[in-house]
């Protein structure tokens, strides 16, 4: 009995030795696959690698935190990739790239968010929280993507790199076992390297095909965090000592272009808080045309340049007079930017259109002071050139121009090949001749790292130094980002605001 009981017991204890013995064997490629994917994300989300590539981006011509988040994206489908390529499990590799994101990238970039954040007048930004949620489960899908990316790369990876060692390793192991218990080859099973369809099998890979739309459908909101920043729509507007901020209407609206053969355009334009009420139905205000950088459209003045926040707080605080800002949509055809010029074959007179057609149209429908000392025109980039280059051809219709981050001579293939019309359409050479555009106001603003923006914008103002004509110059520490093109288009209000009030605007 005693024996038979201790025979027994040693059989329970052999069956749970070998069942655990399965189950540490069968864990083995996850662990091994989780652990490979710490590894690479040791070495990849090293300052030494991830700093670099986020400098090259920049050079590119992106901000900072574009590139931050590029250059962590990047870094994530690397984790992945080794990870599935080493340890051939996907899933494991995915779930190991996607937590060293969270844990190197994004927990920074929420903690850099959760600071007081401030406009450019030093009010205090309140956070949106819920905001920041989206945001982040919007970047925890991005990266998860990647990731699927890199795993599957991986995997396919080791199975044309590691699969025919591994088979040669498993024949010379049969051949060896084979040998030493004088069995045939022939005899020997074959070994099975894939995994037979099962249930569970099947339920798991449902399971990851719906996660895998989720993240589909949650990385698609993913455009502005690229087209603008990370950070674009976190924080909500300041709130005064003074009282409450009393917000503009932004409204979109449209007209039929003759410049552009009958096109329709659309644009946004924002009303000023007193436009719509009983006090201000026998106002008129000075109106302030914005232009979008490439790529862009007419929203990104508002939604990234912050121009209507900035607005309502100056016109809160009395330092600058309520106007009408205009956002108007000049893309053109595809396959060349439009530099919101009249092209070269004038088959595309966006010029024209904002110049002319525009203009008409806004002192026609809206309560605005239809005078060109009352009327600027500003812009960013591609718009900074362009709002120069229509200012100085239209100096009899725009007082002021605002040029941030612009460049002064003609680019692009819009202009076709004609040099005396490229001349014509670049600032630096038609400012000596042009002297009726010596009489605009000029604001020019430039990054102190926006290369080669800022050397343009240093160049064109030695060139109105040199003509005796007054501008004002915004430097500002950054670079080609809207973070320093909120700052300075906050500066350009104030600096429009003084020259509207000394013509007699309210």
């Amino acid at each position: 009995m005693d024996t038979s009981s201790s025979q027994n017991r040693l059989s329970v204890r052999l069956r749970k030795l070998k069942r655990y013995q399965k189950h540490v064997k069968a864990s083995l490629p996850f662990l091994l696959a989780f652990g490979c994917a710490l590894l690479a994300g040791l070495i990849f989300f090293n300052g030494a690698l991830i700093a670099p590539l986020a400098s090259v981006i920049i050079n590119m011509g992106l901000d900072p935190q574009r590139s931050q988040l590029i250059a962590a994206l990047v870094m994530t489908s690397l984790v992945a990739l080794t990870g599935a390529f080493i340890g051939r499990r996907r899933f494991v590799a995915l779930v190991g790239a996607g937590l060293l994101f969270v844990l190197n990238y994004l927990l920074d970039f929420i903690h850099v968010q959760t600071q007081p954040t401030y406009d450019p007048g030093r009010h205090l930004e309140p956070l949106d929280v819920g905001a920041l949620v989206h945001t982040s489960f919007v970047m925890v899908a991005l990266a998860l993507l990647c990731a699927f990316v890199g795993a599957a790369v991986g995997k396919a990876l080791g199975e044309v790199l590691l699969d025919p060692l591994y088979h040669l390793f498993l024949l010379i192991q049969q051949r060896l076992r084979a040998s030493s218990n004088g069995t045939s080859l022939a005899n020997l099973p074959t070994q099975q390297l894939t995994r037979p369809v099962s249930l569970p099998g099947t339920i798991v890979s449902l399971i990851g095909t719906a996660l895998l739309l989720v993240l589909l459908i949650l990385a698609s909101g993913s455009g502005d965090l690229f087209v603008f920043s990370p950070d674009v729509g976190l924080h909500t507007p300041p709130q005064l000592s003074n009282g409450p901020v009393t917000h503009g209407t932004i409204v979109q609206d449209s007209m039929i272009s003759p410049a552009l053969g009958g096109q329709k355009r659309n644009f946004l334009i924002y009303l000023p808080p007193s436009y719509n009420t009983p006090q201000g139905q026998q106002k008129r205000y000075p109106t302030l045309y914005l232009l979008h950088g490439s790529p862009g459209s007419d929203k990104d003045w508002f939604t990234a340049g912050k121009a209507n926040e900035s607005a309502d707080t100056l016109i809160a605080l009395k330092q600058i007079p309520e106007l009408i800002i205009v956002s108007p949509d000049g893309n053109g055809r595809p396959g060349a930017t439009s530099e919101w010029g009249n092209s070269g074959d004038h088959r595309q007179n966006i010029e024209t259109f904002v110049a002319v057609d525009l203009v008409h149209y806004v002192d026609a429908k809206y309560r605005t002071i239809p005078k060109q000392q009352y009327r600027a025109i500003g812009g960013l980039s591609m718009g900074g050139f362009g709002a120069m280059n229509i200012a100085l051809h239209h100096p009899d219709t725009f007082g002021s121009v605002i040029s941030l981050g612009g460049y002064f001579y003609a680019e692009g293939s819009i202009w076709g090949h004609n040099p005396a019309y490229i001349r014509a359409n670049s600032p630096a050479d038609i400012l000596p001749t042009d002297k009726a555009a010596w009489s605009l106001h000029y604001f020019l603003g430039a990054g102190s790292k926006d290369q080669p923006y800022y050397n343009d914008a240093k160049a064109f103002a030695r060139e109105l130094a040199s003509f005796h004509i007054p501008y004002h110059f915004d430097l500002q520490s950054g670079y080609h980002s809207w973070k320093v093109w909120q700052t300075q288009m906050y500066n350009a209000l104030l600096w429009l605001g003084p020259l509207w009030q000394q013509q007699g605007a309210s």
